[in-house]
């Protein structure tokens, strides 16, 4: 796409990484929403940083209301609040992208595959691994009020590169990927992107429409 959006993700050292570093990292927003028909459109904040041995992100949706129900890994998390990454670190010689879905409460949904219809969960991997926290727990969900709820999760290379073969992460680096939010079975159902996407119905599952994170 020529008019793909391009974010330039920036690097840490391992031995600087503290949450603290947050601050430092400007936020992209998911602010199109293609198929809106109620008018929500809560704003959606993503930062995303890397260093010699990780990806991370941190998620922040702005909802006064939210619906976690999903509890297990690989349970359709797209039904509750959730916030996604699509992303393809090998583009000039893979088709193939992971899918990592979240909700408020921590539970994911991982899969990999070149489009919707060759997709397959990835199920042989422990939650651990990718440190997540959220705001919202399964015990205070009841309770939330807003303003906003958070989910920090970071992507360790080794588990990228099981499926890819190895990587060379460093400046310059070209991933192919895109951010979304989205609650199919929500009060208001709605599904917004960061680059967007041009289809009559929802369908995050379109690399075609992908933009381009860049290594810094």
């Amino acid at each position: 796409m020529s008019n793909a959006r391009v974010w330039k993700v920036r690097y840490v050292e391992d031995s600087k990484v503290d949450p603290k570093v947050w601050e430092e990292i400007p936020p992209l927003v998911i602010d199109n929403f293609p198929w809106d028909e109620n008018g929500y459109r809560p704003r959606t904040e993503v930062r995303i940083f890397y260093s010699e041995t990780r990806f991370y992100l941190l998620f922040k949706a702005f909802e006064q209301e939210i619906r976690a129900e999903c509890l297990n890994i690989n349970d359709p998390v797209c039904t509750d609040s959730c916030v996604e990454f699509f992303f393809n670190p090998d583009p000039e010689h893979d088709d193939r992208y992971i899918n990592f879905e979240i909700n408020p409460i921590g539970t994911f949904l991982l899969g990999i595959g070149a489009d919707r219809y060759s997709r397959v969960l990835i199920n042989d991997v422990s939650p651990e691994i990718f440190d997540i926290t959220t705001s919202v727990t399964k015990d205070s969900v009841q309770s939330y009020k807003g303003p906003l709820w958070t989910a920090e999760y970071s992507i360790p290379f080794y588990f990228i590169e099981k499926y890819y073969g190895r990587q060379d992460f460093r400046c310059g680096k070209r991933i192919k990927a895109n951010f979304y939010k989205c609650g199919d079975k929500t009060k208001y159902p709605h599904w917004g992107c960061w680059n967007r996407i041009d289809t009559p119905h929802p369908d995050f599952h379109r690399p075609e429409f992908f933009g381009e994170l860049i290594l810094g």
